[in-house]
């Protein structure tokens, strides 16, 4: 193993520990946390802080997350290793992975707890549906899915 196989290795590493504390942070909230705290909520100011500590945590691995997939693409990409099948499977990966971190940093902005909007009809209720919390958790878990996919196809 070279010295670039081992850099590699480490990038591949803190891509997948950068996805599993986003993805599994959300799956916290949604089966731990939003649970125990319904009919119960917090107080405005810890709800404030774990809103902000969370919100700190995800735009931090959102942030590994785009450079260690540019870096681990264009490795993958330049290597002429790869198929059509490959290079499609990734795309969709880039497009849902896109979809989650858009959601995250400009349509879910609001703080714990969750509040619903007025309702709109249902073009809003969509939006909601496809915007949620859960939606972005579900999202994760098929970009997970697709990663092993990748793993499968190189």
């Amino acid at each position: 193993m070279n010295v670039l196989e081992v850099i590699l290795l480490l990038i591949r590493w803190i891509h997948a520990v950068s996805a599993v504390t986003w993805v599994g942070g959300g799956i916290f909230y949604l089966m731990v946390l939003k649970p125990a705290t319904r009919g119960n909520p917090l107080d405005p100011d810890n709800a404030s802080r774990i809103a902000r500590d969370f919100r700190n945590l995800v735009y931090s691995v959102m942030a590994l997350l785009l450079i260690t997939g540019i870096i681990l693409t264009a490795s993958k990409l330049t290597s002429g290793e790869i198929g059509e099948i490959y290079v499609i499977v990734l795309a969709l990966k880039i497009v849902l992975a896109g979809y989650m971190a858009f959601v995250v940093r400009f349509l879910r902005r609001q703080q714990y707890p969750e509040t619903q909007p007025a309702n709109y009809g249902w073009i809003s209720d969509i939006k909601l549906k496809l915007t949620s919390p859960t939606a972005v958790v579900v999202v994760g878990i098929i970009v997970f899915g697709i990663a092993d996919v990748l793993a499968f196809l190189s």
